[in-house]
């Protein structure tokens, strides 16, 4: 499992098509794909992917300990299932720019 499938996989949902763009070109480091995918964005949606990104790490960052220190592997689509939860949980909790990134129509 890679961050490009995880990328690739919320670039589905509404309103992330935009992040494709970033997703398609090799980065040298994480802030500079940070900002492209930044840049590739509408603003309205900035702040929402900016929440995004800070799941989508967190949740790579836990699966990583899962193996090291557990010995356990979680499946790309239960990674996929988990971030969406959360976001949705977030949105729900009142994180406005989430729940306008993944619900609001285009």
């Amino acid at each position: 499992m890679g961050q490009d499938e995880i990328w690739c996989e919320v670039a589905l949902w509404p309103n992330c098509s935009s992040i494709t763009t970033a997703i398609c070109h090799a980065s040298a480091s994480i802030d500079s794909f940070h900002e492209r995918m930044i840049s590739a964005t509408q603003s309205k949606h900035r702040q929402g992917i900016k929440s995004m990104f800070i799941l989508i790490y967190w949740a790579i960052w836990r699966e990583r300990n899962s193996r090291v220190f557990n010995d356990k592997e979680i499946s790309f689509r239960k990674i996929c299932f988990f971030i969406k939860d959360e976001a949705r949980e977030c949105a729900f909790a009142g994180a406005k720019t989430l729940r306008k990134l993944l619900w609001e129509p285009p």
